[in-house]
């Protein structure tokens, strides 16, 4: 990593960075702190550009990210804290972030290799809530995620921050057409299980009655098939386009006076249940790094 100095805000680097964390620069994506650039140099980004202060040089931890960094092949700048500041998206800034390449799969690299268990994220606006079922998608062992056209970008600033780094491992798959997802998994022969609200069927679906999805409480579903687990959006739920092609709707029961879960807390609670039902080897203590 070549380093130079850079003290003005009005520096063309600064500005591209502002940019690409505005999202202005689809093929590369913003990375802000020392866990997420740990991240990034673990699984083997692409590192464009880095940008440090002295106070993160000068830090135990913050020596030891740019150890890693020395290897890298990508342009480095130190610059005041104040020019970190108009970079960083945070109020109070680590002192280090970077523009890395975009990880990018499509859907025949997702569906070319073992699908297990799938997330489909249809329309979701909150960048916190698709971060966080990212995050625990990988975490409950899913093959990838899939998020649909209109859903908000999986690899924004906050979404990879609510993330924690799980939006640079897990293979996804963004701006999908919904029919051709779908599609895709009736190739494959993936149950397609949409999550309900309701224990009754979202008004507007309309199917052949013979043909019309089963509404299953969560634990009395059968999760240990290959599936794909459709969540929608927060205000209205599952499209009735994605509930009416399911071939299953699961519901977490509710105490009385309670409307709806978060996605991502309903998210989370569905994904550890299919990990159950299929004996997910996770992580413990014992065999821990």
């Amino acid at each position: 990593m070549l380093v130079e100095k850079i003290t003005s805000r009005q520096n063309p680097l600064v500005k591209r960075f502002r940019r690409v964390r505005a999202g202005g620069e689809r093929p590369h994506v913003f990375l802000e702190g020392t866990r997420l650039i740990e991240d990034a140099v673990a699984t083997g980004a692409r590192f464009d550009c880095v940008v440090f202060t002295a106070e993160l040089a000068a830090s135990e931890r913050g020596a030891a990210v740019l150890d890693l960094l020395r290897g890298v092949q990508c342009r480095g700048a130190l610059v005041s804290g104040q020019v970190m500041e108009a970079i960083a998206d945070t109020r109070s800034p680590q002192g280090i972030a970077a523009i890395v390449s975009r990880p990018f799969f499509e859907l025949d690299d997702l569906f070319s290799r073992k699908v297990d268990l799938l997330v489909i994220a249809d329309e979701l606006q909150d960048p916190g809530n698709l971060g966080a079922i990212i995050r625990s998608a990988e975490a409950a062992g899913a093959s990838g995620l899939i998020t649909i056209r209109h859903t908000v970008d999986a690899f924004s600033d906050k979404t990879i921050r609510a993330s924690m780094g799980s939006a640079l491992r897990l293979p996804l798959v963004t701006d999908a057409k919904r029919e051709d997802v779908l599609a895709r998994c009736r190739e494959h022969n993936i149950k397609v299980v949409a999550s309900s609200a309701s224990p009754t069927r979202p008004a507007g679906l309309i199917r052949d009655a013979a043909a019309e999805p089963i509404i299953r409480i969560y634990t009395e579903a059968d999760l240990t098939v290959p599936i794909a687990l459709v969540l929608g959006r927060e205000a209205t739920g599952v499209s009735t386009a994605a509930s009416g092609e399911a071939d299953e709707l699961i519901h977490i029961p509710m105490a009385d006076g309670v409307e709806s879960l978060n996605v991502a807390a309903a998210a989370a609670i569905l994904l550890y249940e299919a990990a159950r039902q299929r004996a997910f080897s996770f992580k413990t203590e014992d065999n821990r790094d």
